[in-house]
């Protein structure tokens, strides 16, 4: 990622800095996009779950109604940390992967940067899994709740890994863990196709954008799985979430193809103009922390 000379020989930590600065920007500001697609993801009104968003523009009005603004922000705090330690370790693991095979191998490919990039998320996904989890709970929880429902269990980010410590072990932490490990080919989709964009678009938005969608509609399904099987098990039908075979099947024989898109509209209205964000503060960044690194060498006696 990043193009010339100098931004082959910067060190680990520019990248992760500039990545990590991009992911905070960029996730608070469509965080309550985020808050949207994944109700609609998981309450879709079946067996056990009471709210059934049949649109967007639904999903907003309800989810103002019992909680107002707030009520966006939700799990807002583990989104941003999430990501900005997700892409703070992603990138500079990904751009150091692709030097070592690119000077192993003396030529670059798509297949190699594709299995560079899987093998950054991998890595990434074990720290940061626990994160997201807890984010998605926290999304899920609505303020004003109708009757029968339980209350609201966490008061917080910090009171939701004591009680899922308390009431799910380390296991309760990695709800889901196996979809994610797939999404990782989302973020490989992404990064590959991106510096392939990248030299059909003399526009950061417009590879950006481009990478975006492509990877999105792969992947989305996998999202939907990793969500439903993140929710907290209140009841008998969280409980047969138990793996993603099963939660496939269940989908399936109860929405049918539908279900796997379930708040999709959502998901591009949030992650394509962020993905233009993030590349373009990425990119900039990267090269604002050059020219810095640049100055403070020649600087140097």
């Amino acid at each position: 990622m990043g193009d010339g000379e100098a931004a082959q020989v910067l060190p680990a930590r520019v990248y992760s800095v500039a990545a990590a600065v991009a992911a905070a920007v960029q996730t608070w500001a469509w965080h309550p996009l985020d808050v949207l697609k994944t109700r609609m993801q998981v309450l879709d009104g079946t067996v056990g779950q009471v709210h059934a968003y049949g649109s967007l523009v639904q999903a907003t009005a309800s989810t103002f109604r019992a909680d107002g603004v707030h009520g966006f922000f939700r799990g807002v705090t583990a989104n941003v940390v999430g990501s900005s330690i997700a892409w703070g370790l992603q990138m500079p693991i990904y751009s150091k992967l692709k030097q070592l095979a690119h000077s192993e191998l003396g030529e670059r490919s798509l297949a190699t940067d594709g299995l560079c990039s899987l093998a950054a998320g991998g890595c990434t996904n074990l720290v940061v899994h626990p994160i997201f989890l807890i984010k998605t709970r926290l999304q899920l929880q609505r303020h004003s709740l109708e009757a029968g429902q339980p209350q609201r269990q966490y008061r917080g980010a910090m009171h939701a890994v004591s009680t899922i410590g308390k009431e799910e072990g380390l296991a309760g932490f990695y709800r889901g863990f196996g979809p994610s490990l797939l999404l990782c080919s989302h973020g490989a989709v992404l990064l590959v196709s991106y510096d392939q964009f990248k030299l059909l678009f003399d526009s950061v938005l417009a590879a950006s954008a481009s990478a975006k969608i492509f990877a999105s509609v792969a992947t989305y399904p996998l999202q939907v799985v990793r969500s439903v099987m993140q929710q907290r098990p209140t009841n008998a039908e969280a409980f047969e979430y138990t793996s993603a075979p099963r939660t496939v099947q269940l989908l399936w024989m109860r929405k049918g193809l539908p279900a796997f898109y379930r708040g999709i509209l959502a998901q591009m209205l949030r992650t394509v103009p962020q993905a233009m964000a993030f590349f373009s503060i990425y990119e900039y960044s990267l090269q604002a922390l050059t020219k810095l690194l640049l100055v403070g060498s020649k600087s140097e006696p």
